[in-house]
C-alpha cells in the first residue's frame, strides 16, 4: 500500500495539471475571441467617428449660411414706413401708397435704404 501512495498521488497531480491546462486552453481561446470582437467594434466605431465628423462639417457649413441668412433678416427694413418688416427687393402689388391690396394698381418695392418705390402698373 504505501507504493501505491505516490503514484496515486502523481496521478491526482497529473489528472489536476491536465485539467488546469485544459482550462487554461479554453480560457486563452475566449479571451482571443473577445479581444478579436474589441477589434471589430473599434473598427466599425471609428468608421461610424469619421462618418459623424463628416455629418458635423456639413451641418456647419448650413449653420453657417442660415447665420449669414439671420443677418440679412435684421438687415430688412425696421423703419416706420410702409416698407416695415418688409425685404428690400421684394415686390409686391399695392395701391399708390404701397398698401397691399386686392385691386391693385402699382408693383411696390422697397428700396435698400427702406424708401419705397410704387411703379404704376400699365394696362
Amino acid at each position: 500500500m504505501i507504493q501505491k501512495t505516490p503514484v496515486i498521488i502523481l496521478a491526482i497531480l497529473a489528472t489536476i495539471f491536465l485539467v488546469a491546462s485544459i482550462l487554461l486552453f479554453f480560457d486563452r481561446i475566449n479571451l482571443n475571441r473577445e479581444i478579436n470582437s474589441l477589434m471589430n467594434d473599434k473598427t466599425i466605431l471609428s468608421s461610424e467617428k469619421e462618418s459623424l465628423q463628416s455629418n458635423i462639417s456639413d451641418l456647419q457649413l448650413k449653420y453657417n449660411l442660415l447665420e449669414q441668412d439671420v443677418a440679412e433678416i435684421y438687415k430688412s427694413c425696421m423703419t416706420q414706413n410702409v416698407c416695415k418688416g418688409r425685404f428690400p427687393g421684394v415686390s409686391w402689388y399695392c395701391n399708390n401708397v404701397g398698401d397691399e391690396v386686392s385691386d391693385y394698381s402699382h408693383i411696390c418695392i422697397c428700396d435698400s435704404s427702406c424708401n419705397l418705390n410704387a411703379t404704376k402698373i400699365k394696362n
